[in-house]
């Protein structure tokens, strides 16, 4: 059997992303696709008014907005309001949180130098 590379989802299928994620009452749900330490995807489902606590990776971190109304801070001065179909990326180390205005679902991908 051949190595896979992506986890958590079914091969050979046409899939919506965002439907591989269901929402939770008050709180946040995670599927993670890819998990190495170059580079990571994972699928969020927030409920409103939940988030990310400010944070920075050491490589660039792409946000994309499936469904829902996200804020995006970055260096704790430029506000970014996305919805469904958009997407921002940060650069490296640098500061960023999100802030859920309505449920949403949203892909983090972050991909950092190889070791």
């Amino acid at each position: 059997m051949e190595e896979k590379f992506i986890k958590n989802i079914d091969f050979s299928e046409v899939l919506e992303l965002k439907n591989l994620i269901d929402y939770v009452d008050g709180g946040v749900e995670s599927r993670t696709l890819v998990q190495r330490e170059d580079f990571s995807m994972t699928l969020f489902a927030f409920d409103e008014g939940e988030g990310v606590s400010e944070y920075s990776m050491p490589g660039d971190t792409m946000i994309y907005v499936f469904e829902g109304k996200a804020q995006i801070t970055i260096n704790e001065e430029s506000k970014n309001i996305l919805c469904e179909g958009k997407s921002i990326v940060i650069p490296p180390d640098v500061l960023h949180s999100i802030d859920v205005l309505e449920k949403s679902k949203i892909m983090i991908v972050i991909v950092k130098p190889q070791s």
